[in-house]
């Protein structure tokens, strides 16, 4: 009679645990990136926001963030996690509680907001704010994002962005903000706990380590945004 020897369960479970992506540093899983039609590319900006807001509104129920590089890509992210959801609701809620109290002087946005940059590409800041002498409007029949860039960005980095392609997306991200415009912008960091603040002029991003809290400088005049209490610090 022949015999099958069976797989010993620890080295089954081991297997089942173990997948392909887990032996590589970095596989760069998000953004998603999709080339767009070349037809549409070569149509212009205007062309390529028509069809992103097409295809926005054909998948309304996706869950699907959505976002448009100037050159032309589609860029997918999936839906925000604990405790990333509310890292990104508590830091544009305090931006506008700040924006209430200075008596409205900008426009305040979150998570849910798009912006058409200069160079094109339409971008989903995780907060932003405008002083209302920047904020300009869309002509009329004009659909999609806001037509300018912010005053001041926020992106926080989530629980799904821990590779360090993740962190060199946003980077990118970061400095195409400050190129278009932007005068103040902060990326957030709770994998290592760090804040790089950008400033309009400054060749390089300032680099803190595990603030307390952050100066909206002559941007946000007088608002104090408690980094550790609210993100880092966040279970």
């Amino acid at each position: 009679m022949t015999t099958t020897a069976l797989p010993n369960a620890s080295d089954t479970a081991a297997e089942e645990t173990t997948s392909p992506a887990s032996d590589l540093e970095d596989i760069g899983l998000f953004p998603i990136k999709l080339r767009l039609p070349e037809a549409v590319i070569a149509a212009g900006p205007d062309a390529r926001e028509g069809w992103f807001w097409d295809l926005c509104l054909a998948n309304h129920a996706s869950v699907w963030q959505m976002e448009l590089t100037a050159d032309g890509e589609l860029e997918l992210m999936p839906p925000t996690f604990e405790p990333s959801d509310v890292q990104e609701n508590r830091t544009a809620g305090e931006v506008y509680l700040w924006d209430k109290e200075q008596g409205y002087p900008g426009l305040p946005t979150g998570a849910t907001s798009g912006y058409r940059l200069p160079n094109g590409a339409l971008r989903v800041p995780d907060a932003a704010w405008t002083a209302l002498e920047n904020v300009r409007t869309k002509e009329p029949g004009d659909r999609g994002g806001r037509p300018y860039c912010p005053d001041f960005v926020v992106e926080i980095r989530s629980t799904t962005q821990s590779r360090p392609s993740d962190l060199d997306e946003l980077l990118n991200k970061m400095q195409e903000y400050m190129e278009n415009g932007a005068q103040l912008g902060w990326l957030i960091d709770p994998v290592e706990r760090t804040v790089r603040i950008y400033r309009a002029g400054a060749d390089e991003p300032e680099l803190l380590t595990d603030p307390e809290t952050l100066d909206g400088e002559n941007v946000l005049t007088g608002f104090a945004f408690n980094v550790r209490r609210l993100i880092f610090d966040l279970q």
